[in-house]
């Protein structure tokens, strides 16, 4: 009799769980599947029971807390068709390792590499892209010891802040890596721990942050090449012309200063280093002229005017960033542990490139540009065909899927290369006051004054 009870429980917990895991993002699905997931936690020796909340579950929860609207984990839930367990869930997100994050982000990486890498290159190379930016997260104390605060005329930050710089693929728009820490350590700092993801033969499109001959140097010796804004405190009518295609593009002898060979003893005095002038459209569109560095020194293999038009390419950086922050809600993080902070970056960054994947292929079996997909309407998409799906039977999955493609193959925006617009707002936004102090704070003041 006790054993047929336990039978009937676990034919119940079974058939409770699949329900769960079967409304839980079923777009992306065909892409991430469940024999994936138990693999990556297999590799990370992260052996779990069957337990309700599995965690196929978990991931697909906290990815679906990226594209959905709010970015909360709560409508993230309710958008898989379910309610409550609000602490299960909580604990459920702290029982999965960070490492299973790190390596299903290094997985989703590779398969979108091996698909459409050969696809995307420039003259053989993969052009990356990366820059800086930071995120908030919750007043919480955990948090703020180990971000920091940054400092402003007013004084500290009134949340903690966490510097980031994420490496893209310029062609396929996929983030190849993040690195997140305390908001006081640089974003060259943290670039370099990003290196190492980088291939032999990756052309590194950056602004003058990172310019520098010493960094020209390691790249070169890494096997990288680099399209770079020369630093404004560079004198280009003082450097040594070992080479001259003409007026605006010749080849120096770059100097490593002083300070850079005593740090590093094995540094040379001077690196070879291609100049080219190039005119670009500033913000307030008006013509600037710049100087472009860069390791492609053939002038035949790279004529000048492409070298410039990688140089235009890195401007996508500033909108996969935006994608990140704004339209998968990473500028706000909402978890209050340090754990917790790092597994929600992966969360989004893994579904940012989850969304780029499913237009990669709508791209390519469509015969559209990728460049060209709206991520905004991808994300809306995935969203409403997720819900589809989970109540579809079986047999139509396949074809559903085909139709989620389809349609977000379709989902163009125009074509604008020369749209130039202000940073500027035409409706007002609602004004509250500031609140300088903690919530728990006013609440505390308030209730004893009342």
């Amino acid at each position: 009799m006790v054993s047929k009870r336990i039978e009937r429980r676990r034919e119940k917990l079974k058939s409770m769980r699949e329900k769960i895991e079967s409304g839980q993002l079923n777009a992306v699905r065909e892409l991430l599947t469940h024999e994936t997931i138990k693999q990556i936690c297999n590799e990370c020796g992260h052996y779990f029971r069957s337990r309700l909340l599995t965690p196929l579950v978990i991931i697909f929860h906290m990815i679906g807390a990226a594209i959905s609207r709010e970015g909360s984990f709560q409508s993230a839930w309710h958008m898989s068709g379910q309610s409550g367990m609000s602490d299960s869930l909580t604990k459920a997100r702290k029982r999965l390792p960070l490492s299973v994050w790190g390596h299903l982000h290094q997985w989703t990486v590779n398969q979108i590499s091996e698909e459409h890498d050969s696809e995307h290159l420039w003259h053989g190379h993969r052009l990356i892209g990366n820059d800086g930016s930071c995120v908030s997260m919750p007043d919480e104390l955990e948090l703020a010891e180990r971000f920091g605060k940054s400092g402003t005329k007013y004084g500290p930050s009134l949340f903690p802040i966490a510097n980031m710089v994420f490496v893209f693929n310029l062609n396929t728009l996929v983030t190849i890596g993040h690195a997140m820490d305390h908001c006081r350590i640089s974003e060259l700092e943290l670039f370099d721990r990003l290196t190492p993801l980088l291939k032999p033969g990756d052309i590194i499109v950056n602004d003058r942050r990172y310019a520098g001959a010493a960094r020209y140097y390691r790249y070169i010796k890494a096997g990288l090449h680099f399209v770079n804004r020369a630093h404004q405190a560079l004198q280009i009518e003082r450097l040594e012309v070992v080479e001259r295609f003409n007026h605006d593009d010749f080849i120096v002898k770059l100097p490593i200063p002083k300070k850079d060979r005593k740090e590093d003893p094995l540094l040379p005095e001077y690196v070879l280093v291609r100049i080219i002038k190039a005119a670009i459209r500033n913000r307030e569109n008006k013509k600037e002229m710049l100087w472009i560095a860069t390791s492609l020194l053939d002038a035949k293999e790279y004529p000048a005017n492409e070298v410039k038009g990688l140089f235009k390419k890195r401007w996508r950086v500033e909108t996969l960033i935006e994608e990140i922050k704004i339209w998968l809600s990473a500028d706000v993080l909402r978890s209050k542990s340090v754990e917790g902070i790092f597994k929600e970056m992966h969360a989004r960054v893994v579904a940012t490139d989850l969304i780029h994947w499913l237009i990669l292929k709508a791209a390519k079996q469509h015969g559209k540009k990728p460049d060209r997909i709206s991520v905004s309407a991808t994300l809306r998409l995935t969203a409403a065909y997720s819900l589809k799906m989970s109540t579809a039977p079986a047999w139509q999955l396949p074809l559903l899927y085909e139709e989620l493609l389809g349609h977000i193959a379709y989902s163009l925006v125009p074509y604008r290369p020369d749209r130039a617009e202000p940073r500027m707002i035409k409706r007002k936004q609602h004004k509250y006051d500031r609140l300088k102090i903690p919530r728990w704070e006013w609440k505390l003041i308030h209730a004893m004054a009342a």
